[in-house]
């Protein structure tokens, strides 16, 4: 991992159960968090006016690439036959990783056989939005390993990305505009 004080890449999972409150099977938080994935906030309150501008593109394993419609297709088959959705936040705080970085670690890191991730790099911090789906919770011990894996990954890849010279340029620009010099009296 980072050895200079940088700040460790995030990563942190959240599950919900594809249950009604009366125990039918649902797809809709899985269809809800397709759509936010995709879209952002406010494509939940108009789900079925989806905007037409995606945020990002979808990915899956071995790096293929899925149309919003496979993907939301693929998430409503998905949460019908498993007991949990689960969605993770992978996020680094310097680079700017493409999908196919934080693919990468995902597989390097194992566990999940099948899941699509949106990358959104418009914000202040690169980050990915991934769903997958099982039928138990990971066990703890399994889910701090898997996840100290994919921070490794993360982190190699982030710093790999700032070493190269257009990612340092691009860096401080960014931070120029974040942060402007201040003249102190």
């Amino acid at each position: 991992m980072s050895n200079n004080n940088r700040p460790s890449p995030i990563v942190r999972v959240q599950g919900v159960r594809n249950r009604t409150k009366t125990g039918k099977r649902t797809r809709k938080p899985a269809r809800q968090a397709a759509i936010y994935f995709a879209f952002g906030r406010d494509a939940r309150s108009h789900a079925d006016q989806v905007p037409e501008q995606q945020r990002g593109q979808w990915l899956g394993p071995g790096g293929e690439i899925y149309s919003h419609e496979a993907a939301l297709t693929w998430t409503q088959e998905a949460a019908k036959n498993h007991e949990y959705t689960f969605q993770a936040l992978l996020s680094v705080p310097h680079g700017r990783l493409t999908p196919h970085d934080y693919g990468e670690a995902l597989e390097r890191a194992g566990i999940l056989q099948d899941w699509r991730l949106m990358v959104h790099n418009d914000t202040a911090y690169s980050h990915a939005h991934v769903l997958f789906f099982r039928d138990k919770r990971i066990e703890k011990e399994q889910y701090l390993r898997w996840q100290a894996a994919v921070r490794e990954a993360l982190a190699v890849r982030e710093q790999q990305r700032l070493s190269e010279p257009e990612a340092v340029q691009n860096l401080s620009e960014e931070l120029g505009r974040a942060m402007p010099e201040v003249e102190l009296a």
